[in-house]
């Protein structure tokens, strides 16, 4: 099946129908205007593009560093006001006058040239549009089970090659949902390999198009969806931001705590080609590092034909996942583990004010009166309300947009001293396992704070405990907050990955 021809290919993330199906078809010689049809896709096509790359990220496009990294983001947070409608619908409209323009412009040229005779010219360069090769997702752009075992030192062997989108084709963890309006491959398979029974299992997805405008809009897609991973009972454990393998990557850790297994999702862009490389193992979490590592072996092989960026020189380091979530700038519902009884399901409510916020006491300090340009507060429950949940269960992220990075460390600083002293102004409070906890945010920011375990006596037989965080990133202080019992609470570790994540996620924002 690799190398499956296009006329014989359905695409994975949207169903086309025979409508759709004709776009994907080789253009005929004979040149015909586009439809009414055509220019309203057209021109939805390339708000969605905007929106995405806004997502995605706003830097100098002359920062290639940056520019194509999908953790980046400067979005303006909550506090901030959005665009008027009357203001978008002005931009669009103007968008819509440049590109009949241009059009115009075109058509007068080519009829001024047509009339004073063709000069002669070079032959073109290829270029990112030109007609796609079938032959460009074949054997060698796959994964292979050598690859495979530098991954995880197991004997792999290749269990089927199929072409991608079908009803039945296995897709990558998170990309499940189908994407209405993504762009349709001209080709895609996806291989599956495996190991011993129930061992480590392997998926490659490929997906070729006829430009790197429409493998970039793909790219994006994905990248968000790994972002906001939809994988029932798993949340993102650690995320990679990757540069210098193809022209885009990106990779998260998943880890279902209730199973114990674990998909390393690693997902690049070179030219037209698109790759998703999901490896799933149980016990033990496969090394995201290696995993990217070995897609960068395999975008050497694909480059070539794809007219992109090889993986001469990749840079892998710990970092934010993509730029996602209903609310950017806080937790995505995909950072948030599953509580320690294995049921319920997050959902986040409409952000509001840190004065809605209980907090443990201890922190001696009122979010909603400390010297800030913004803050907003967002509260996540389980809407499903698990039988024995607690009525106070949930989890609270405060965030301020402080004057300066040295106002947002001082204020951490002075928080994580008054939570260790306590005690001394609160007989009745408790506050145990005080430790630091460091990252990095989007732009490289760095994330320094504390997270401790705070316990209130409210009665001579009742007790209420607490989880808290305290980080600054940049001129950005977080706060987090969970109210928890034996059952229903979140590990230590989970705890401080989850606290760093709410300092990665504001700092994709502005």
């Amino acid at each position: 099946m690799v190398g499956k021809k296009q006329g014989d290919y359905r695409p994975r993330r949207a169903r086309a129908d025979e409508g759709e199906a004709a776009e994907t078809a080789q253009p005929s010689e004979t040149a015909t205007q586009p439809t009414t049809e055509d220019r309203i896709a057209a021109s939805r096509r390339a708000e969605r593009r905007a929106e995405l790359q806004q997502l995605r990220d706003s830097v100098a496009a002359s920062d290639v560093d940056r520019a194509d990294r999908p953790d980046v983001g400067h979005r303006d947070n909550v506090a901030e006001t959005a665009v008027p409608p009357h203001r978008r619908r002005r931009f669009v409209l103007g968008g819509v006058i440049a590109l009949v323009l241009v059009a115009a412009l075109t058509v007068g040229y080519l009829f001024w040239s047509d009339q004073r005779g063709t000069p002669s010219v070079q032959p073109p360069a290829p270029s990112a549009t030109a007609p796609i090769d079938t032959s460009m997702v074949n054997d060698q752009a796959m994964l292979n089970p050598a690859l495979a075992k530098s991954v995880i030192d197991q004997r792999w062997k290749i269990t089927a090659d199929q072409p991608a989108g079908t009803p039945d084709s296995p897709v990558p963890a998170c990309l499940a949902e189908p994407q209405d309006d993504a762009p349709i491959p001209a080709e895609g398979v996806v291989r599956t390999l495996t190991t011993a029974s129930n061992g480590p299992t392997a998926l490659h997805l490929a997906e070729a198009y006829k430009s790197a405008e429409l493998a970039t809009e793909s790219f994006a897609l994905i990248a968000k969806s790994l972002g906001e991973c939809n994988l029932k009972g798993s949340y993102i454990a650690s995320a990679r931001v990757i540069t210098g393998l193809g022209d885009q990557a990106t990779a998260v850790l998943l880890k279902d705590p209730a199973k114990n297994t674990y998909r390393a999702v690693v997902a690049n862009r070179t030219g037209r080609l698109v790759n998703v490389v999901d490896i799933a193992q149980a016990k033990t979490e496969p090394d995201l590092d290696k995993a990217a590592t070995a897609l960068g072996r395999l975008t050497d092989r694909q480059c070539t034909a794809a007219i992109g960026v090889c993986a001469s020189n990749p840079h892998i380091a710990d970092g934010p996942p993509p730029v996602a979530g209903d609310e950017p700038g806080f937790l995505a519902l995909a950072d948030i583990p599953v509580p320690t009884s294995h049921t319920g399901t997050w959902g986040g409510l409409s952000p509001g004010s840190p004065a809605d916020v209980v907090t443990s006491g201890c922190e001696n300090v009122d979010f909603n009166t400390i010297s800030a340009d913004s803050r907003a507060a967002r509260s996540y429950i389980l809407v499903d309300k698990p039988k024995g949940m607690p009525e106070t269960f949930g989890l609270d992220q405060i965030t301020l947009t402080m004057k300066s990075d040295k106002a947002a460390s001082d204020e951490a600083d002075l928080i994580t001293k008054n939570l260790k002293n306590c005690s001394d102004r609160l007989p009745t409070a408790d506050v145990n396992d005080l430790s630091t906890v460091s990252g990095t945010g989007a732009d490289d920011t760095a994330i320094s704070g504390s997270v401790a375990l705070v316990s209130q006596k409210i009665s001579a037989n009742k007790t209420s405990k607490y989880r808290v965080g305290i980080v600054a990133a940049g001129n950005k202080l977080v706060y987090t907050f969970l109210p928890r019992t034996p059952d229903w609470d979140l590990t230590q570790d989970q705890w401080e990955t989850l606290t760093v994540r709410a300092a990665q996620r504001a700092t994709q924002v502005r």
